[in-house]
């Protein structure tokens, strides 16, 4: 793996986390 990772990776990364974790907690409801 490498660790080139940019900034863009990183955010897209992030508000993907964030999109799945939304739809989790949506789905407990």
């Amino acid at each position: 793996m490498s660790h080139q990772l940019t900034f863009a990776d990183s955010e897209f990364s992030t508000k993907r986390r964030q999109t799945r974790k939304e739809i989790f907690l949506s789905r407990m409801e």
